[in-house]
């Protein structure tokens, strides 16, 4: 799944999104959400689950938002927190639904850094990202040996999508890989197997990027992918 994250909107210092946005997030129509919204009204609460804006914040808030076609002449906007965004995933109930939610959980509502919206200027990578430029290692046939990495992911429950990363091509955050959107099938192959040798490795290292460790956790990671890429493209070409 290809996930474009939506412009980031803040108001009252913390990140929300507009009905339109939640609907194309999650792959169904606003007038679904406002449905939904409408027929569990009770569960949702005011500055919990939603944001009423109006007058001059809302006035504020048009003029400072780049796409705000869909509320260009409210008079009043319902704006959705993230326990709301988790309101509406219930009500649809899909898997679509779902997967969105926990990566806008991970990558718009608690990313203060900008690590992935691409409306925010992005920060300088950490030390764990900062892994060294490189060939990338003989492949002759990097679907399958994709298909075999998303197998090992899968099984050591890791979720993997694509995200359009501005400054990193791969990044591991708890049990979520995200590969850059752009890059080819051979640099996701090996992005993969990076991210994968830091979750076998040094899944109990704490926080990788922070620690004194991490050049040397990064270096262990790249001999580590180097190897597996190798070890695959050799059983690949024997079949």
């Amino acid at each position: 799944m290809q996930l474009q994250l939506p412009e980031v909107i803040e108001v009252r210092g913390i990140r929300v999104l507009t009905t339109r946005q939640i609907a194309d997030a999650y792959g169904t129509t606003k007038d679904k959400i406002i449905y939904n919204f409408n027929y569990n009204k009770g569960r949702y609460v005011l500055g919990k689950h939603y944001i009423e804006v109006a007058g001059e914040e809302l006035r504020r808030l048009k003029r400072t938002c780049e796409n705000q076609m869909s509320f260009k002449y409210a008079k009043s906007l319902y704006l959705w927190t993230e326990k709301g965004a988790l309101l509406h995933a219930k009500s649809l109930n899909t898997d679509k639904a779902w997967e969105v939610y926990d990566y806008l959980v991970d990558f718009y509502f608690r990313s203060k850094e900008g690590k992935t919206a691409p409306t925010v200027k992005e920060t300088k990578p950490s030390p764990v990202q900062e892994k060294k430029k490189q060939e990338l290692p003989q492949m002759d046939n990097p679907i399958r040996i994709l298909k075999v990495l998303l197998k090992v992911a899968e099984d050591k429950g890791i979720k993997v999508n694509s995200f359009p990363f501005g400054t990193v091509d791969s990044m591991l955050k708890g049990n979520h890989i995200g590969i850059r959107t752009e890059v080819t099938v051979e640099k996701a192959c090996y992005e993969l197997a990076w991210e994968l040798s830091h979750a076998f490795i040094h899944y109990d290292g704490g926080d990788m990027i922070k620690s004194p460790l991490s050049k040397d956790y990064n270096d262990q990671a790249t001999r580590a992918a180097d190897m597996i890429m190798k070890i695959l493209n050799v059983k690949m070409s024997q079949m």
